[in-house]
């Protein structure tokens, strides 16, 4: 009987599937092959931003001005590292009597509230979408008293959108957004 040996066709094949093989390693473990030193992407305050890496040796001299700087504020506070402090929208309570009603599914498809209250000012309320309200069992209507707290994002104006996190109607409590603000009727929250 003969012994089979490879031809070489058989080899380029082989060849070819222990580089391609290798091509995968690689890209699954791309930092065992770096060749370049990682470089922090947030330089300290007290570094010069520098593209040495994008010059020629012996050319350090030459370099790129920053496009974009980390925000600094003026009065030291307020950020930390060029990052923003988030803050918590102010919290707002409201009663009255429901003058206007209206969806907007132009904008966001929820419904949205005109109150009146008992001195005779005007509130609009982002309360939710009418399926969510029919599945709580807090359905709106026209000349109905609804009270009930939740935020508003805008700052100034004379009477800013209210995004209710929990309404009170008729005795009936219905919850409509979480502590952070996020809808209850999102799949987001899941």
């Amino acid at each position: 009987m003969k012994n089979p040996s490879m031809g070489p066709g058989e080899w380029i094949i082989v060849g070819g599937l222990v580089a391609l093989l290798g091509l995968l390693i690689a890209a699954l473990f791309p930092e065992s092959f770096r060749s370049t030193p990682v470089v922090d992407a947030a330089p300290a305050a007290s570094q010069p931003v520098s593209n040495a890496l994008l010059t020629p040796p012996g050319q350090e001299a030459l370099r790129m001005i920053p496009v974009a700087a980390p925000a600094r504020p003026a009065d030291g506070g307020g950020t930390q590292n060029g990052l923003v402090l988030l803050q918590q929208a102010p919290r707002v309570t409201f009663r009255g009597k429901v003058q206007q009603l209206s969806e907007q599914p132009q904008s966001d498809g929820q419904l949205h509230v005109w109150l009146t209250d008992p001195v005779g000012g005007e509130t609009r309320i982002s309360v939710g979408p009418g399926w969510f309200l029919k599945y709580l069992g807090c359905p709106l209507a026209h000349d109905i008293f609804l009270e009930g707290s939740g935020f508003t994002f805008e700052k100034g104006g004379r009477s800013p959108l209210v995004y209710a996190k929990r309404i009170r109607m008729n005795g009936k409590i219905c919850e409509l957004r979480n502590d952070e603000g996020f809808a209850l009727w999102s799949n987001k929250l899941q």
